[in-house]
């Protein structure tokens, strides 16, 4: 099941399938990493923006607004552990 990036909780570890923005917003996201099949770990999410680590071992960590992590869609392929998500 393919989700927004912007609702995937904390800790969950996901593949991005697409990324559905207008051009220059795709450029943007694609220079850092959001490209078709890189993996994202979703470290922080809450109030107006996420952070996210992008590719694999330590990756690139980077900030998005919600508005951009809404376009950025991805398949979830682990969902954090339950002492994850109460954090």
């Amino acid at each position: 099941m393919t989700i927004p990036l912007s609702v995937t909780p904390p800790g969950a570890v996901a593949v991005v399938v697409d990324v559905d923005a207008g051009p220059g917003l795709r450029s943007r996201l694609m220079n850092m990493g959001f490209v078709a099949g890189a993996r994202v770990r979703v470290l922080e999410n809450g109030g107006g923006h996420l952070l996210v680590s992008v590719g694999e071992g330590p990756g690139r960590t980077v900030v998005l607004s919600r508005g951009a992590a809404n376009k950025i869609i991805v398949e979830v392929e682990a969902q954090p552990g339950p002492e994850k998500a109460l954090r």
